[in-house]
């Protein structure tokens, strides 16, 4: 019975990371195209688009990371060290991803004059800044970071689950 529960257990997870990658497309989409635009209708487009995956993006990661618990624990997993620089580095990315999405994103939602949020706070449009402003911040985003970010620790995740090289 175990043996059944482990397969669909990694069957979900397997399943939650897909999901997650595909949602987060859209967000990895619009930072590579945004940093070129200058349209504001173009640019508050984007970023409803992305934000419009943001809920199954985060469903799809609290499944992961459910799913991943409760496997740790059915193979008895919780002495290996893979598992834990797993979860750092699912850890870091999280945190630094969010912290990305706070101080770029979020407020160019705000500047381009769409409804934005600060912490778990909703706030309602206000008047877009100048062209000027937006281009600035807009220069700031980092592609390659996110790149690294968001493409590189997934792929160290998926070499230490499926290597367990330690």
């Amino acid at each position: 019975m175990a043996n059944i529960l482990t397969r669909w257990l990694i069957f979900l997870h397997v399943l939650s990371a897909l999901t997650f990658f595909l949602a987060h497309g859209t967000s990895a989409a619009m930072a590579f195209r945004i940093r070129r635009e200058t349209d504001f209708v173009r640019i508050r487009a984007m970023l409803d688009l992305s934000d419009s995956t943001t809920e199954i993006m985060f469903l799809s990661f609290l499944s992961i990371v459910f799913t991943g618990v409760i496997l740790t624990f059915l193979v008895h997993a919780w002495d290996k060290l893979w598992v834990w620089t797993s979860i750092l580095l699912i850890i870091f990315i999280f945190i630094w991803m969010v912290r990305m999405n706070e101080q770029s994103y979020k407020l160019l939602r705000k500047l381009v004059g769409l409804p934005y949020r600060q912490g778990s706070n909703e706030y309602p449009a206000e008047p877009p800044a100048s062209t000027e402003e937006v281009t600035a911040l807009l220069k700031r985003i980092n592609v390659k970071n996110l790149v690294l970010a968001g493409y590189v620790i997934p792929v160290i995740v998926l070499w230490l689950m499926i290597f367990k090289p330690f």
